[in-house]
């Protein structure tokens, strides 16, 4: 009896530690599971919401999502709007910023003037984590300390908002998507962009090195002099 007592305890120890691995495992594959159903269901914010915000960020890649934040500083539901991208990559020219937004927004009478006002933008910024970097430079610039309101489309937001609160972490970065244009992610093109989603999650919060810094490009030391 004494030595079937004493295997009793081992026994037990032994099965826990067999358990504990797969409750983990099972518990992160329906974390997973249910991320996937839910990683891109993010609706408009109220609009005392967005007129909380500190300043509208805008992540270039569709025209679209340039004129939202134009119209939201239009209709002062923004005090100011930065635009991080904004170079030939994304069919943007810098020096025609003006002329090519105000055929796109007649609806605005002066955007010249909202603009020498209220607008700025960065032209290094090629990819998402670029566009995160490339904010924080900003935000340590003009010592931004409110909430950001984010703007771009909804099949770029999860990934962009998992980039920006990163990079940002103690910042409340508020997600405001804008109709996509493009088809609606179905199949594996929903599959690949909750890839992309989980990747950016990880990456943003991974030190640099080797190839990862070829990521942030002209971000990946820091700041540079020329935004």
């Amino acid at each position: 009896m004494k030595g079937s007592e004493r295997t009793r305890p081992s026994h037990r120890r032994s099965l826990f530690l067999r358990i504990i691995p797969r409750a983990f495992c099972g518990a992160l594959l329906a974390l997973v599971i249910v991320g996937f159903g839910a990683f891109d269901s993010v609706g408009a914010p109220p609009a005392a919401t967005v007129r909380s915000a500190y300043a509208g960020v805008v992540f270039t890649g569709q025209f679209e999502r340039v004129d939202a934040g134009l119209r939201l500083l239009d209709a002062k539901d923004i005090p100011r709007l930065y635009v991080s991208g904004v170079n030939a990559g994304a069919g943007i020219n810098p020096t025609n910023f003006v002329n090519q937004f105000s055929a796109r927004n007649p609806e605005i009478p002066d955007l010249k003037r909202l603009i020498e006002c209220c607008v700025e933008w960065g032209e290094l910024a090629n990819n998402t984590f670029q566009n995160a970097r490339d904010t924080r430079c900003w935000v340590d610039r003009r010592g931004v300390t409110g909430p950001l309101l984010l703007i771009t489309t909804e099949q770029h937001m999860a990934r962009a908002l998992a980039a920006l609160s990163g990079t940002l972490p103690s910042f409340r970065i508020i997600p405001y998507p804008v109709r996509d244009t493009a088809p609606p992610l179905v199949g594996e093109r929903r599959l690949k962009a909750y890839i992309e989603f989980l990747a950016t999650l990880v990456a943003v919060r991974l030190p640099l090195w080797g190839t990862a810094l070829q990521i942030y490009g002209p971000f990946a030391q820091g700041c540079p002099r020329r935004l």
